[in-house]
């Protein structure tokens, strides 16, 4: 998966908030008109009904915004020619620099929060969701900062894993994958079976790699296991969504 030249400028851009922003807005729209009648409003019933209908009609897409958050994003990185990004089709493939706010809450419920530094299962100090760098018996976070945190380093993953990835994927593939290469570090990832086959067109296969990075430590841990076992649900499902076939080439 290529990331566009410009992702930096438009990543600072906000556009998945503003998306949900306007989203918000236009599902609540219906709600208002199924709150109030054409009298009550002193207006033609005519033009009351067709301001209706055009308010479910957004609501609908309000939805599908919600859900995807960066669709907008994606569409405005196909436009333009200064960082053009083409996908596949039959994809949602978007930037994983984009793609890791949406991720933020997915790897936030599984990396846990803990605003106090701890040691993880291998002794590792660690802090927030699951930041390692830098972190000393005794630092203390508030919530936003880790969520800051967060943010930043997840953007940090994707620009790394998007240089060996290259693969066109569906936004729940790449959110799993964003996920796993957090948890397992970039220089892993890159050099994993799981990016080899996605990046030689076998989706299902890379997803199916998930599964077997459940050790920490040379022992299986059960953590980890639930984590594999989600973000392959994850990604098996929004290929399948997608269209593509397991036998076929992504």
């Amino acid at each position: 998966m290529k990331l566009v030249e410009n992702w930096g400028s438009i990543l600072s851009g906000a556009w998945s908030v503003r998306l949900m922003i306007v989203a918000a807005f236009f599902s609540a729209l219906p709600v208002f008109f199924g709150l109030v009648s054409a009298d009550m409003l002193g207006v033609d019933p005519v033009y009351f009904a067709a301001a209706a209908a055009v308010a479910s009609a957004l609501a609908v897409i309000a939805r599908i915004v919600q859900q995807v958050a960066i669709s907008g994003a994606v569409r405005h990185f196909r436009r333009d020619e200064s960082g053009a990004m083409r996908v596949r089709k039959r994809t949602l493939a978007g930037s994983f620099a984009v793609l890791a706010i949406a991720a933020a809450p997915f790897v936030a419920q599984w990396e846990g929060l803990r605003t106090q530094a701890y040691q993880d299962v291998i002794g590792v100090w660690t802090v927030c969701f699951g930041e390692t760098k830098g972190v000393s018996p005794g630092d203390v976070y508030t919530v936003a900062e880790c969520e800051g945190m967060l943010d930043e380093e997840l953007q940090r993953y994707a620009v790394a894993l998007g240089k060996c990835l290259k693969a066109s994927l569906p936004e729940g593939a790449a959110v799993a994958f964003l996920s796993w290469s957090y948890n397992v570090g970039t220089g892993a990832a890159c050099r994993s079976t799981l990016v080899r086959k996605a990046n030689a067109g076998d989706l299902f296969g890379a997803c199916d790699e998930l599964l077997r990075w459940n050790r920490a430590g040379g022992r299986v841990v059960r953590g980890l296991v639930n984590r594999r076992k989600s973000e392959h649900e994850l990604c098996i499902g929004s290929l399948v969504a997608a269209g593509l076939p397991r036998s076929g080439r992504g």
